[in-house]
């Protein structure tokens, strides 16, 4: 009878260490990230203004698929429309107007090139929907200039690497 209850507290304690040892790589990793986002947001910030805090809200693991649909679709999408806007505003009278307008066309029609290869991909099941693509971070950022207090709310594609991934690359690849 005794080996039941030495039974229970062996398996108790290994319960407990694996926990214990989840939640330390859980923290591990939220300590990776903020330090990843908080030299990516020094390295930006303007004469006179200080970083105070980065706050974590989220932290979600983003696949192949989920990063395309959710992230890579939404961006070109605005681009798109942001070019498309800015061409709309542009007169047909003026030689500068009508390069910036060529320019935006070439650009709208690369943009729309890749949107329909990742649809493609998207409605061929060519994305992988399990492996580990980036972390997407949600954070507030507290800084300060000339003595107000500012936040801002950002989210950041980050790789497993702790690279962040810029919008930029997005549309420029």
């Amino acid at each position: 009878m005794k080996k039941l209850p030495l039974l229970c507290n062996v398996f108790l304690i290994l319960l407990l260490s694996v926990v214990v040892s989840s939640c330390n790589k859980e923290k591990q990793l939220e300590r990776k990230l903020h330090k990843t986002i908080e030299n990516y947001i020094a390295k930006d910030l303007k004469k006179g203004e200080q970083l105070d805090s980065i706050v974590i809200l989220k932290i979600d693991s983003v696949s192949d698929f989920h990063f395309v649909k959710y992230i890579i679709k939404p961006v070109i999408d605005n681009r798109i429309e942001e070019l498309s806007f800015i061409n709309f505003h542009l007169s047909d009278s003026t030689i500068e107007d009508l390069q910036i307008k060529q320019n935006n066309e070439r650009k709208i029609n690369e943009l729309i090139d890749k949107i329909t290869g990742y649809e493609t991909q998207l409605n061929n099941n060519q994305l992988d929907s399990n492996n580990l693509k980036y972390y997407f971070v949600s954070v507030k950022v507290h800084t300060t200039v000339s003595q107000q207090a500012l936040q801002e709310y950002y989210g950041f594609p980050i790789t497993p690497d702790f690279q962040i991934y810029e919008i930029k690359d997005i549309l420029e690849e």
